[in-house]
């Protein structure tokens, strides 16, 4: 009884209060914590912890746990299995949340708990909400063109306005690799899916001896830093870490990137199923929060508040988050298309690309 009142004491006089008028009963009596089954890890997790979770921490008394998993698999053997150890999960992508809840894995967000209507419509669902929004934009080291700069998709195929090698993805649903090609091809965003794939690594061949593959995140700056290549597709938040930790003069442009987003959901056997959905809520009520953590990792959390836009954010993190202004040239992925396809687009991509 001692810790649930210093719980409520917390609750009634932090800023949290708004929450409490949401749905004061189930987050001020949860207990214990929330096993995280976190499939980001390393500098997220690192900065959820220093910014949203500590804060959530403070005001509940209730700590979060991470337990990493570099993907959704051993949540989906937990869950057949019938042992389930986490109260929240991060689903890497919207089709393995999409998954979890057709298989009834999943158990509803609890709106008077979780305030969905403070969150940008289409960013929810009934069983999730997104986060982590990863921006895939065209980058380019900016010494490399004092005088013309990239703009648009078409620019990777110029290699007379902007030579030197190209970075790619070597994964095409995480890439952009297929939908900026048919961009570049003239393609309508509005008509990019179903993607031509044929028509896309048809406009790859065109550059192919010009590119250079990334596999991972981390890879993918060190191909600009080391010199392999000089402009190519990155993800938003790996260029801000080149460019605000290690220096590198990166530029990017949000027009005609694609961005998709990472779920958070509560498991429909969730031990301390109340502390997650009060996490929940209590993260979007967060707004200072919510800006701290995406000031380290312009990823946010959750994937957008309607209030936010870039001008919340300090100055030299602006021009990396997809909210607001930035992404109005941006394309959302198809997460539907690459649930139904994956599996064909990717053997017709890693085909050509052994070829």
């Amino acid at each position: 009884m001692k810790n649930n009142s210093k719980k409520v004491s917390l609750l009634t006089t932090g800023p949290i209060a708004a929450l409490l008028a949401v749905g004061a009963q189930p987050l001020a009596a949860q207990s214990g914590g929330v096993l995280f089954y976190d499939t980001s890890g390393g500098v997220v997790y690192e900065a959820e912890a220093a910014t949203l979770f500590k804060d959530f921490t403070a005001d509940t008394g209730a700590n979060v746990v991470d337990d990493y998993n570099d993907s959704a698999t051993k949540f989906f053997a937990s869950a057949e299995a019938g042992s389930m150890p986490w109260s929240l999960v991060l689903f890497p992508t919207m089709n393995d949340a999409a998954i979890a809840a057709k298989d009834g894995l999943l158990q509803k967000i609890d709106t008077s708990v979780v305030p969905v209507g403070d969150l940008v419509d289409g960013t929810y669902d009934d069983y999730g909400i997104q986060v982590g929004t990863f921006g895939m934009v065209l980058a380019w080291d900016d010494s490399a063109y004092p005088d013309k700069k990239p703009s648009e998709m078409a620019d990777l195929w110029d290699l007379e306005a902007f030579p030197g090698k190209r970075c790619f993805f070597n994964n095409p649903q995480y890439g952009w690799t297929l939908e900026a090609a048919l961009l570049a091809d003239g393609v309508a965003p509005a008509e990019l899916y179903p993607l031509d794939v044929d028509r896309a690594l048809k406009k790859l061949d065109a550059i192919s001896d010009s590119i250079t593959w990334w596999s991972s995140g981390g890879q993918s700056i060190e191909s600009f830093e080391n010199g392999s290549c000089d402009i190519g597709i990155l993800w938003a938040n790996r260029a801000f870490t080149a460019l605000s930790e290690n220096g590198f003069p990166m530029k990017i442009t949000w027009n005609e990137a694609g961005y998709s987003n990472s779920v958070w959901s509560i498991p429909a056997d969730a031990p301390n199923a109340e502390a997650a959905q009060a996490l929940m809520g209590h993260v979007i009520k967060n707004v200072e929060g919510q800006i701290a953590f995406a000031s380290k990792v312009p990823t946010p959390i959750p994937a957008s508040l309607k209030a936010l836009s870039p001008s919340d954010f300090p100055d030299e993190v602006q021009a990396f988050l997809p909210v607001g202004s930035n992404v109005d040239g941006s394309i959302v992925q198809d997460s539907d298309y690459y649930l139904n396809n994956l599996d064909a687009v990717l053997d017709q991509f890693n085909r050509w690309v052994g070829q």
